[in-house]
């Protein structure tokens, strides 16, 4: 593929790969679609590199056989934006995996997006900028509005989504107290959903031990 010199030019080409990411096969998305991708996203210019995020985020969705690739990808990202406060690129990363989230194979959810949004959160109070802070922090909202609305784990509950919406529970209180409320709510919800797991669990566990016993002493 010949690519654009300028960035305008390039982003256009970020977007046609995205919507070829959205309605192609997959091994053709992995083919020719990824590498394109994959060079657009190492761009000098930030606006190029984030107008590849969406078209990453839609692979981990359709092309399961390349998520490793496309996961170090997303990563790299994260890290950059988080170690150097890239605002636009974070406010991207969350607002596509929000968009991603639900239509993600369950694994997809557990062992990538949940927890990087679990790191995004964390990393979020770190920012001085209250106006960047507020950003992330309402974009996070909406992504665990989603999260919450797909198939979760106990154990995706207590080592992600809790740590995730305590540490936005307290963003809110300082940035968009308005929301903390919404916030607060979740995580009781989530907390709910622990409790009734670990009685389910804790009533299973005391039902094979009776099971045993009455074949033991029939």
């Amino acid at each position: 593929a010949v690519v654009s010199t300028q960035s305008t030019g390039k982003g256009i080409i970020a977007k046609i790969c995205k919507g070829l990411c959205d309605c192609a096969d997959p091994p053709d998305i992995v083919t020719y679609v990824l590498p394109l991708l994959t060079h657009l996203a190492n761009d000098a210019d930030v606006f190029v590199q984030t107008s590849t995020v969406l078209a990453f985020a839609i692979m981990l969705q359709r092309c399961s056989g390349s998520v490793g690739s496309v996961r170090e990808q997303l990563d790299r990202f994260i890290s950059e934006s988080v170690s150097t406060d890239v605002h636009v690129m974070m406010c991207e990363l969350i607002e596509s995996f929000t968009v991603v989230l639900p239509l993600c194979s369950p694994d997809v959810q557990r062992d990538f997006l949940i927890p990087r949004l679990a790191t995004i959160g964390v990393s979020n109070s770190g920012i001085a900028n209250k106006t960047k802070r507020r950003d992330i922090t309402e974009r996070l909202i909406n992504a665990y509005k989603a999260i919450l609305c797909s198939y979760i784990t106990p154990d995706t509950i207590e080592h992600y989504i809790i740590p995730g919406l305590q540490a936005l529970s307290a963003d809110a209180a300082d940035v968009i107290p308005e929301k903390q409320q919404t916030v607060e709510l979740m995580l009781r919800e989530v907390m709910t959903k622990i409790a009734m797991s670990k009685d389910t669990r804790s009533g299973n566990a005391f039902g094979s031990k009776v099971s045993g016993f009455l074949r033991r002493n029939k």
